[in-house]
């Protein structure tokens, strides 16, 4: 809560882990990184065409994704997402995450939430969050954070 007592966005994701009585388990590694990625994008309640669009093209450039069927995980982890909240959806996703990948599932994530090259207080606490989950070092975090920052500024917002 603020200091005027209001909910921000993460306490509200937080308070829907225990509304639902919703259970998710990510079958795989691969879907945990559509699933934490899915998360970014849906923090702010909408996900556009461009922003599937864009994750689409990240993840057919990892060779993890090859032969695979993206489609299938988005249409599952959408549904979790809908039921539990980002944050819930990322702490159930994190643990399948193998742990030479995580700085790299990292980085995608901060790009995703960074497209506009700007970092407003929620999607801070999203990219937190998402670095406390995967376990990266604080150093290492910033030091990603801080690059991406670089070159996504000034970048068009295309919605």
């Amino acid at each position: 809560m603020d200091n005027d007592g209001n909910m921000g966005l993460y306490d509200q994701f937080k308070e829907r882990r225990d509304a639902q009585g919703f259970e998710y388990v990510a079958a795989s590694d691969a879907e945990a990184w559509v699933a934490i990625l899915y998360a970014c994008m849906a923090a702010d309640g909408d996900v556009s065409d461009v922003e599937i669009d864009k994750l689409s093209r990240m993840l057919v450039m990892k060779e993890k994704f090859a032969g695979l069927h993206i489609g299938i995980f988005f249409e599952k982890v959408a549904e979790a997402q809908a039921m539990i909240g980002s944050i819930t959806l990322v702490e159930a996703a994190a643990v399948k995450v193998e742990v030479q990948d995580r700085p790299t599932l990292f980085s995608m994530a901060v790009d995703m939430v960074l497209a506009d090259g700007i970092l407003d207080e929620d999607e801070r606490l999203m990219i937190s969050f998402i670095g406390d989950s995967l376990q990266i070092p604080n150093g290492q975090a910033q030091q990603i954070i801080e690059v991406i920052l670089i070159r996504n500024m000034g970048n068009k917002v295309i919605a």
